[in-house]
């Protein structure tokens, strides 16, 4: 008996420690706007259809004792999650990441952390983005994010390295109404 718990917390140390070694993506804050879009005026805009905004603070972080090297210029963000029971999996398009992704390569030194930051909408590009309004004239998408966001993950991936992102560290979200300025005639 003692010698089976000897090799289970074995195993168990050894696997923590192989989890905090490596590499880490790290999701430091997603702020997310436009979880519900309210029109007023019944004025719209071009896009008010196309779901949430999440802009997202990311860290990649060298956890070894060896230097790691980035290819931004040959690197992609995928956006994965979970909502009731399909799995949704799309690369991240945002011209936040064109600065990045011009970059030819990046030396992570031994536990060093390389900030990203970028912006996207979490649903365009599946079924779950709303065609029509409700009959308040807003868009409410509460019920797609808080089912959406336990299992949301980030994946940096380029032709050597694949990481995965572990918790998301900090959530903020807010409303959008859209009030149209008012014009004077002159």
């Amino acid at each position: 008996m003692n010698m089976t718990r000897l090799l289970f917390s074995t195993l168990f140390c050894l696997l923590i420690s192989t989890a905090s070694h490596g590499q880490n993506l790290k999701i430091k804050n997603i702020d997310i706007s436009r979880v519900i879009t309210k029109i007023e005026n019944n004025v719209h805009e071009k896009d008010e259809n196309k779901g949430p905004r999440a802009y997202f603070k990311v860290e990649l972080e060298n956890n070894t004792d060896t230097v790691v090297l980035l290819d931004p210029a040959h690197s992609k963000f995928m956006l994965q999650f979970r909502y009731n029971g399909l799995d949704y999996r799309r690369k991240v398009l945002s011209v936040f990441l064109s600065s990045f992704n011009e970059i030819k390569e990046i030396r992570l030194n031994p536990h060093e952390k390389y900030p990203v930051e970028f912006g996207i909408r979490i649903f365009s590009g599946t079924n779950l983005v709303k065609e029509k309004k409700s009959k308040k004239n807003y868009y409410d998408y509460s019920q797609e994010i808080l089912k959406a966001l336990p299992t949301l993950q980030l994946q940096y991936m380029d032709p050597d390295l694949r990481i995965i992102s572990g918790k998301i560290e900090n959530i903020e979200t807010e409303d959008y109404i859209y009030i149209p300025k008012k014009t004077t005639k002159l």
